[in-house]
């Protein structure tokens, strides 16, 4: 028997979210912690990372030999996204608190609307390669 490690690697803002781990298309189990050894059979496998939301997933494969320890790490495309969004919540934080002048707050509204549009592009372009692999 083989022994297949999956790691989670987050970054500074990312949230601890469960994810659907699935071998050769066929659902394992749900991963909510960080990390989750199994203990496999020597061959070729399809290891997909998806998302609780379906349509985002990406998919790895790996060839585990006999004997062999193999530790698949995985992270999300995010990085960039997610310190937009908190400083989006900070600035809509004070926007609550304190009132804008008239073209300060356009400014505002069209930006921030503006980069959720890219963001969800951005989502739906990379949708079935949304997570960066290492294997090691």
């Amino acid at each position: 028997m083989s022994r297949l490690t999956l790691v989670q690697k987050r970054g500074k803002f990312s949230m601890s979210i469960p994810h659907k781990v699935l071998i050769d298309g066929h659902l394992l189990g749900i991963m909510k912690d960080k990390q989750v050894s199994i203990e496999m059979p020597s061959g070729g496998y399809d290891i997909t990372i998806q998302s609780m939301f379906p349509f985002i997933s990406a998919t790895q494969h790996v060839d585990l030999q006999m004997g062999e320890e193999a530790t698949l790490a995985f992270c999300d495309r995010e990085q960039v996204w997610d310190a937009l969004f908190v400083v989006d919540i900070v600035l809509w934080t004070v926007k609550r608190f304190l009132h804008l002048a008239s073209p300060w707050t356009w400014i505002y509204e069209i930006f921030t609307n503006g980069y959720f549009v890219l963001w969800l592009i951005y989502e739906w372009r990379i949708r079935d390669r949304y997570f960066k692999f290492e294997i090691e």
